[in-house]
């Protein structure tokens, strides 16, 4: 690869590439035109966001997608989800992702799963967009911006420490807005364009307001740190330490329900001292990495990268603090640890990325094109088997009007096509981790509500307390439906209407089935 001379132009850069954080290059050699550069960079991103969503996969309903997605179906269409949709509302009050995709669906006039897999290209363009523009801000050379940027898009699955976070997700969130936005702010702080600053976080916090609120203290650490004032990181930190205390004195033990401690314990990633030993070496080794990367180009004299480094390493640290000081199982306070203080690790893998893949084209890959093929070729194939087998029975990216062949899913398909639009589901507690099952949320596939579960309803009530009693109640119910027996199965769910149950295919019913397939049957509660 040639050597390029990095110029920033941030008017350009948003009719290039359509995105303002992002500077243009300028090739002297050829003599192109800026326009003409940022068509080319537009679309090596673009061939670079298709092999990143081969390698990360691509699964609509899965994980938190069943939430997000549930609640863009909600506000579509008025009346869904009557009697669970509080366990999806707060996510359509609170971020504007529901409202967008709403929107886009009037507009667009294409099936739901077509607009969802159109936006999650276009949100991993941003991000990998997003992490050229910072590779552009602290390399130099051509091959380093290019490998950086490479790196990140054949690492999206990497799991963020023990956050229960990857890099990227393999389907919609807020999270696929506020992430890529973080990262054109911090290209804008670089900038020093106050407004586009502004701009990019506000439209972080209207996606994800907690990731949102991280964004904005790590470009407030970043602009203390770009200034030299250690006094203002100081005051930075000293202020997220008092805050936190705050809060988490301010609510007293008694106004904390069972409820909502019992919700809270079930995410035990919420707690450092709940974290495996390699999970917190994920927290160690990138913040001594970053603390070392900075001091060397401190050294020689690039600044941009050291500041960013910096600026990682402190956040780390208030994070680290806030989490060992406030959250803790035992604890009879939880306020501090529902907002997840070690979420901001995100943006510092993220950087540590971005500045490993540079090092990388600077030094060993530069312009030979095997070792880019090698790189490219055997850490794709690994993350994407890896990948692969967090979802074993579904294809690696679920394309929109493809027939599916998991089980679970095809259940929910029949559910929503044969059943009344009012019925109400009783699942087991923890459906989720049935074999097979690949973490499908049954209410964004099947349109029909469901007595809470344990994994992504707990997750609900943990955050928003107000659905905590509703939320142990109904799990409580709802735990080990395939072993017990069908009056036990009546017993327990007739105060909440239940009219049909999903059962694993090797339960012992007698109950009217009318639906069965390898792993799973919908039955008729009599």
């Amino acid at each position: 690869m040639p050597s390029v001379t990095v110029q920033a132009s941030s008017t350009l850069e948003i009719e290039e590439i359509a995105v303002a954080a992002l500077p243009h290059d300028s090739v002297s050699p050829a003599r192109l035109s800026p326009l003409s550069a940022g068509f080319q960079s537009s679309g090596t991103i673009l061939a670079l966001t298709l092999l990143a969503i081969l390698i990360d996969g691509y699964h609509p309903y899965s994980e938190d997608a069943g939430i997000y997605v549930a609640s863009l179906k909600q506000l579509a269409s008025s009346g869904m989800y009557p009697a669970s949709g509080a366990f999806i509302a707060p996510y359509v009050r609170l971020s504007l992702f529901s409202h967008f995709g709403a929107w886009l669906l009037r507009m667009l006039h294409l099936p739901l799963e077509a607009v969802l897999f159109q936006i999650h290209i276009a949100t991993v363009f941003l991000l990998l967009c997003g992490s050229y523009g910072i590779a552009k801000r602290c390399f130099r050379d051509r091959s380093a911006t290019w490998a950086g940027t490479l790196l990140v898009a054949l690492c999206l699955c990497v799991p963020v420490a023990g956050t229960s976070l990857s890099i990227a997700d393999p389907y919609l969130t807020g999270r696929s807005f506020s992430t890529p936005f973080t990262l054109f702010a911090v290209c804008a702080a670089f900038d020093k364009s106050f407004w586009r600053t502004c701009v990019f976080l506000l439209l972080a916090v209207t996606f994800h307001p907690l990731m949102g609120a991280y964004a904005i203290g790590f470009v407030l650490a970043l602009w203390t740190i770009d200034r030299r004032s250690w006094l203002g990181a100081i005051a930075v930190a000293a202020g997220s330490l008092l805050g936190a205390a705050l809060l988490h004195f301010s609510s007293p033990s008694a106004s904390e329900s069972p409820a909502h401690l019992a919700a809270v314990a079930t995410r035990t990633y919420f707690f450092l001292s709940e974290w495996r030993w390699y999970e917190l070496l994920g927290i160690v080794a990138p913040l001594a990495l970053l603390s070392s990367y900075a001091f060397w180009q401190n050294r020689r004299g690039r600044t941009a990268g050291a500041k960013l480094a910096n600026t990682c390493v402190v956040l780390g640290l208030i994070s680290v603090c806030v989490s060992a000081l406030f959250c803790h199982p035992s604890s009879h306070s939880q306020t501090i640890s529902p907002l997840q203080p070690l979420r901001p690790f995100l943006f510092i893998y993220l950087a540590l990325f971005v500045f490993l893949g540079g090092l990388l084209g600077e030094f060993f890959l530069k312009s030979i094109l095997w070792r880019w093929t090698a790189l490219t070729v055997v850490l794709g194939a690994c993350l994407g088997y890896v990948q692969h087998n967090v979802y074993p029975d579904s294809p690696q990216v679920e394309f929109p009007g493809v027939a599916t062949h998991n089980p679970w899913h095809q259940a929910f398909n029949w559910i929503r096509a044969n059943t009344p639009a009012n019925a109400v589901f009783a699942l087991d507690a923890n459906y989720i981790d049935a074999p097979a099952e690949d973490s499908l949320g049954f209410r964004a596939v099947a349109e029909r509500d469901s007595l809470a579960d344990r994994s992504k309803d707990g997750g609900a009530a943990a955050v928003f307390p107000q659905l905590a009693d509703r939320w142990l109640t109904e799990q409580a119910a709802t735990t080990n439906l395939n072993q017990i027996s069908d009056a036990e199965r009546l017993r327990r769910l007739a105060p909440f209407k239940a009219s049909w149950i999903v059962l694993n295919h090797d339960a012992q019913t007698s109950f009217l089935c009318p639906f069965t397939n390898e792993a799973v049957k919908v039955c008729q509660l009599r």
